[in-house]
């Protein structure tokens, strides 16, 4: 009896190598893309907030010395 015949090895398509190469790599920028997404999201909101904030301060200045006026017109 013949001896068996070695196991063939199997070739990977360029396409396979290219992606098993490249897409693990990829998984570690993607995380990092995304954190720095989310944290410049999280500082707009925040100093968006944070210029409302400012700008309800300025208009409840401005209400509280039309309100002084009036009361010092009438007294």
């Amino acid at each position: 009896t013949p001896p068996p015949a070695p196991p063939k090895q199997k070739t990977k398509s360029a396409h396979a190598s290219w992606y098993s190469d490249i897409v693990p790599a990829m998984v570690p920028i993607a995380l990092l893309g995304s954190a720095v997404y989310l944290a410049l999201q999280l500082t707009q909101s925040s100093l968006l907030h944070e210029k409302y904030l400012d700008e309800a301060r300025t208009k409840v200045t401005q209400l509280e010395a039309q309100i002084e006026k009036l009361q010092s017109e009438r007294a």
